[in-house]
């Protein structure tokens, strides 16, 4: 490769590997502060954190790399053009066919990259996170008692105390438990208890013992007091293991077999990131040509523009198919088409004798 193309080359790699990483540390650190609220509330167990924080972060990364490489080379260019690199290299008979030269060299890997997350990569993380959070769906009400409080169940039929957790949040020690409903109200002290699930029905029981049952008929004043080696309370009644595979998490081949038309729009949307990548780098290379006195950052903006305006098209032409509007095979090749000829437009602007000649007007 000559040095020139080697030169620019590691301008993109360096702009948008830092244009990218940025973009994900941001967009990341927001899922993982949802995440970690939903397992604080008790919607989520613990042990899918990771799990599901690795299927977001294949997501997120599909879909920043178009955005990471438009920025990155409208960044790279912009430098280049601000310190006249790129004016010289223009003069010197190297025109847009050697620059769309070099992006290849970066852009055929990350397409690949990106069509393989898009379509089969996320899913399958999506997916693996999904069996995790199912199969630790039964002992998450337990491992969200907190030590030292009163817990109410689910079902608000029994009130929890406990005065301390093993650090596997299976055991705890000192149990007080409340139970109330129209025919019995009851109160009793434990050593200690732990989780454990039926074998047959697969629901979740809290399992006490030693220790001492104080019980009561309402409006009577007859109590009984039971002591007792162990027993169990119904925390959770089970629910299915596995449960319903979303659209995200099935395989290209399922959502392509499916009479579903929603599943029918995931595939074709799985499409786009790749897509995106290829029409955003033909884009940006005409668009980040800049004058003399603008800044290094002056097509920043039109840049973010572009694709915002992509991307929102992209959004309404899903819920357009989705719903009938528009037909599937037209799907979102409309969108695409459009800004290809915005490519065009931009290239037959900047180099009037020939979008890929030799020599450029620069």
């Amino acid at each position: 490769m000559p040095i020139a193309n080697r030169y620019l080359l590691r301008e993109i790699f360096k702009s948008s590997s830092a244009t990218t990483l940025i973009l994900f540390a941001i967009m990341m650190s927001n899922t993982l502060g949802r995440l970690l609220s939903d397992i604080s509330a008790g919607d989520l167990p613990a042990a899918g954190l990771w799990p599901i924080l690795l299927g977001q972060s294949v997501q997120v990364l599909a879909f920043l790399l178009p955005l990471g490489l438009f920025l990155g080379i409208v960044f790279a260019f912009g430098q280049l053009y601000k310190d006249h690199e790129l004016v010289v290299l223009h003069a010197c008979g190297f025109g847009y066919r050697q620059l769309y030269a070099t992006v290849l060299w970066i852009l055929i890997p990350l397409f690949i990259f990106t069509l393989f997350s898009s379509m089969w990569l996320s899913a399958s993380v999506l997916r693996s996170a999904k069996q995790i959070v199912d199969q630790s769906s039964h002992v998450n009400q337990f491992q969200q008692l907190k030590i030292g409080q009163f817990n109410l169940s689910k079902d608000q039929k029994n009130v929890f105390f406990m005065q301390s957790m093993s650090a596997d949040k299976l055991k705890v020690e000192n149990v007080i438990i409340t139970q109330k409903n129209d025919r019995v109200e009851a109160i009793e002290t434990a050593v200690q208890g732990r989780n454990t699930t039926d074998e047959k029905t697969g629901d979740l029981f809290l399992e006490v013992g030693p220790g001492v049952r104080y019980e009561n008929t309402p409006g009577k004043l007859d109590y009984k007091t039971i002591q007792f080696e162990k027993h169990g309370i119904l925390l959770e009644k089970s629910k299915p293991k596995i449960s319903k595979l979303r659209p995200v998490e099935k395989t290209p081949e399922e959502l392509r077999q499916s009479t579903s038309r929603y599943e029918q729009v995931e595939f074709y949307w799985r499409l786009n990131p790749p897509i995106s990548l290829l029409v955003l780098a033909l884009i940006a290379i005409p668009l980040s040509r800049i004058a003399p006195r603008q800044g290094k950052y002056g097509k920043v903006a039109a840049a973010l523009l572009i694709f915002i305006i992509y991307q929102n098209l992209l959004g309404f032409t899903f819920k357009a198919v989705e719903q009938g509007e528009l037909p599937l095979w037209l799907n979102f090749w409309w969108v695409h088409g459009l800004f290809l000829l915005l490519a065009a437009f931009l290239l037959l602007l900047r180099n009037r004798v020939s979008p890929f000649s030799k020599r450029s007007s620069g």
